[in-house]
């Protein structure tokens, strides 16, 4: 079958979604199909550009491909007989992030427009498809409560998983990932101000904006925490990840109101390490539970302070929270074969 994997696309910005694109093609070509993955440009500022992304999209002619697999918004909205969705996430700004520090758009007459376009556009684009699969619990339920559109969850699996490996805990809490304001790095560094123990934070990955990294360094500088903090502000390679997982006492994840479990989380867990997390991380809260495979703190730095001063001062919680974690992931059935043979049925 020759099928077009598609997604958005905002230059030199990569996450779980793109991340997933790519092994999904590499694993349709492994399978025997004929495979592409192609990025649609996407804008959002200012928002009235979102509007020109998405007649865009709908102005494309596909020609020569048997199945259309789209991921995010606007690329869902290519016109093809035979679309299925493997579903990441929508413009979650005018949806569950709407009236949340998140949100991202001013509320003005003109981008309540946009608003409007984008979820009028939603409720009739998204039904064209033949069948739509989630990444998550969580996106099915605001699928479903947003738009009245039911879809099925099919949980992606890791591209690798061999890399990652055991170690003794050490000294430092990793967190792994885009470094961004939703992804709340920076209230990690600030709940560093407030641990009691000698417990070190590990900050790795590329800023999404410029602004992102300058937030992270000036609480870095205010509160003197150079010897505590390292950020690595760039894209780590894989073995330099697995590294830092397998010497790390842990783990911490907290983005808002997550999509799905997060990559981040499956290879700590892979890596045998418990994660920190929030109560109002969304799908992570699925495999994070609470003194069984992490510790979920409030979204407070005071609270998270606790939780990393409780992995520091009692190691072997953090041992045997981290391999029930890995055990978890291992018995949830993971696998491409799966996937595969989902979004290739007929």
């Amino acid at each position: 079958m020759k099928i077009l994997v598609a997604n958005n696309c905002v230059p030199f910005v990569r996450g779980g979604a793109e991340h997933l694109a790519d092994a999904l093609t590499q694993k349709l070509i492994e399978f025997g199909h004929e495979a592409m993955l192609v990025r649609i440009p996407f804008r959002w500022e200012p928002p009235t550009k979102i509007l020109d992304s998405m007649l865009a999209c709908r102005l494309m002619r596909l020609q020569n491909v048997d199945r259309v697999i789209a991921f995010k918004f606007p690329a869902y909205y290519l016109p093809h007989d035979n679309k299925f969705l493997w579903l990441v996430h929508q413009f979650r700004q005018v949806y569950d992030l709407w009236g949340t520090p998140y949100q991202g758009m001013e509320e003005t007459t003109e981008n309540l427009s946009v608003r409007r376009s984008i979820i009028e556009a939603d409720n009739t684009y998204l039904r064209e498809a033949r069948r739509i699969y989630t990444n998550s619990a969580t996106t099915s339920d605001r699928l479903r409560r947003f738009n009245q559109i039911p879809s099925e969850v099919l949980y992606p699996p890791l591209l690798e998983t061999s890399h990652f490996r055991f170690g003794e805990p050490g000294g430092y809490i990793f967190c792994a990932g885009r470094i961004t304001t939703s992804k709340r790095q920076h209230l990690l560094v600030e709940a560093m101000r407030h641990v009691r123990t000698e417990v070190r934070l590990v900050v790795a990955g590329k800023s999404e904006a410029e602004g992102d990294a300058q937030q992270i360094e000036q609480l870095i500088r205010k509160f003197n925490l150079s010897s505590r903090v390292t950020v690595i502000d760039r894209f780590i390679s894989e073995e330099e990840k697995a590294t830092f997982f397998a010497d790390s006492l842990g783990a911490a994840y907290i983005p808002f109101d997550e999509d799905s479990y997060g990559y981040v989380t499956m290879e700590a867990f892979y890596s045998g390490k418990a994660v920190i997390t929030t109560s109002d991380s969304g799908g992570i809260l699925q495999i994070v539970r609470h003194s069984e495979t992490g510790y979920v703190a409030e979204p407070t730095a005071q609270s998270l302070a606790e939780a990393m001063d409780r992995l520091y001062e009692d190691r072997a919680a953090a041992r045997t929270w981290g391999r029930a974690g890995y055990d978890l992931i291992q018995n949830m059935g993971l696998t491409w074969e799966h996937v595969i043979a989902t979004l290739t049925a007929e």
